[in-house]
């Protein structure tokens, strides 16, 4: 039951002013309720309830929460002096007050809903003129501007009219014959379609094998009667595998009486780069780079010889990432950069392969960190790493990761292969790291998807993935059907 409430009052001809403390107590939390002669504050564990001497005006009541005092002020509806505070009389006649100010209340709320309810209706009626107003001024408008284009075609059609008819009574000899304009020339024009390898058109669904089938027949298809006089390297998207692996060593041989040998040997080195083959394309770099120098007229003008030495040390400093010598490589996209200052593409290369070094670094302590279970040490270094070059193929292990930034990170792409491995490794490091937490399921649930998206070649990898999961299975088995020990 709530307790009483101490209060203070006082009184002018115009209001009444009632006083409550409200020591410790949060305004939040008081409920105050006036009626037609009802005043009641609830703040527990008190409560005031007062039965009003006279009628007041409910609207005009205010209150105001300061120093912990809670003041009401009441505003009378008749201006008078009270003398008392409180209604005196039986309890019939103060249920009966009490009652008939309810009733006024809830008179006074079902007034004040029936005018918002017409208030809305009002609004809503005034809103639907206001968009029909609109929508007729907007259609007025498009008919306006139909009537002036449709003016303006009439207009032009009726003067080519009149130029056709003057331009006839030019070209008139007697009344019934006239001279025809003279015949246009004419232009023939000629098409040709790209050729390829395959009778099919290209498709998504058949890239794949036919791209198996290129490198399967690589060495086969330039004796092909369907490829004579075609450059096999813009047949097929995939012509730069025949192109790469087309010099075979007789051809090796046959550069030898070429003058333009250094310029082969590039580009067969690029092709080697092409194919991720870093060690032969280091050697045909090298080579090129030593037959550069000891000829001296190699080239008719210093441009080109400079162009060839930019690309030559471009590849060579490629290869040398390939096989993740980064300090000869970084040291060969300086040398291109002291060549020309202008070169656009050697400041990328710089800064990419900073990146990657600072990044393979701290991948390679996350990666000890983990080996040696200091999860969380390995959790901050490969986050710095992640914040360092978020779309890092190596840190994010992302197939749709964007590697088109410079040409070094289009040549560091991965193979599908090696993009298969990496998302085994990291379903695999995921389900080791929940298996620590006790995540049993999802740790079965990441070596289940890291079995299916091994390779059926790599036997190992699927018989030990196939191992773990037997024991994932036996151990949520085994926690199943333990029994608790104080049962």
């Amino acid at each position: 039951m709530p307790l009483s409430s101490e209060y203070t009052w006082s009184e002018t001809t115009e209001t009444v002013t009632i006083s409550v403390p409200l020591k410790g107590v949060s305004h939040k939390t008081v409920d105050i309720l006036t009626l037609n002669n009802i005043l009641k504050v609830n703040y527990k564990p008190y409560l005031l309830d007062l039965n009003l001497f006279q009628d007041i005006v409910e609207d005009k009541s205010r209150a105001v929460f300061k120093d912990e005092v809670l003041s009401i002020r009441l505003t009378k509806k008749e201006s008078q002096l009270w003398g008392q505070l409180c209604f005196i009389g039986s309890k019939s006649e103060i249920a009966a007050r009490r009652e008939n100010s309810m009733k006024l209340r809830d008179e006074r709320t079902e007034q004040q809903k029936e005018m918002a309810a017409a208030r809305k209706v009002d609004e809503e009626r005034m809103m639907l003129r206001e968009h029909m107003a609109l929508e007729e001024k907007e259609r007025q408008r498009m008919d306006n501007i139909k009537h002036r284009e449709k003016m303006t075609a009439e207009d032009e059609m009726f003067d080519t009219f009149s130029t056709l008819r003057e331009v006839k009574k030019d070209l008139v000899i007697d009344d019934n014959v006239y001279l025809p304009p003279p015949i246009r020339e004419s232009v023939q024009l000629s098409f040709r379609h790209t050729p390829r390898l395959f009778k099919t058109p290209l498709r998504q669904s058949t890239k794949k094998r036919e791209e198996e089938f290129i490198i399967k027949n690589r060495s086969k298809l330039r004796d092909n009667a369907l490829l004579v006089d075609t450059d096999v390297s813009n047949v097929d998207p995939f012509g730069s595998l025949l192109k790469a692996t087309n010099f075979t060593s007789a051809e090796t041989l046959a550069l030898n009486a070429d003058g333009r040998m250094v310029e082969t040997l590039l580009a067969r080195a690029a092709c080697y780069l092409d194919l991720r083959e870093a060690d032969p394309c280091i050697a045909d770099c090298m080579a090129a780079l030593k037959l550069s120098d000891s000829i001296e007229t190699r080239f008719e003008t210093d441009e080109a010889r400079l162009l060839f030495q930019k690309k030559l040390l471009t590849t060579l400093g490629m290869a040398y990432c390939m096989k993740t010598e980064h300090d000869k490589a970084l040291e060969l996209f300086h040398s291109v950069l002291q060549l020309d200052k202008n070169d656009h593409d050697a400041p990328r290369n710089i800064r990419y392969l900073e990146t990657l070094m600072e990044v393979a670094d701290l991948k390679a302590k996350a990666d000890k960190n983990f080996s040696m279970g200091s999860l969380e040490e390995a959790k901050e270094n490969y986050s710095k790493a992640e914040k360092l070059d978020p779309g890092h193929i190596q840190v994010l292990m992302n197939p749709k990761s964007d590697s088109s930034a410079c040409a070094l990170a289009n040549i560091l792409h991965p193979t599908p292969c090696t993009k298969r491995k990496w998302q085994v490794i990291l379903l695999c490091r995921r389900s080791a790291a929940k298996r620590l937490s006790n995540d049993l399921r999802g740790a079965l649930a990441d070596l289940e998807l890291a079995k299916g998206i091994t390779s059926n070649d790599d036997d190992v990898a699927v018989k030990s993935i196939a191992k773990d999961i037997d024991d994932l299975k036996a151990k949520l088995t085994l926690s199943r059907l333990k029994i608790p020990s104080d049962s």
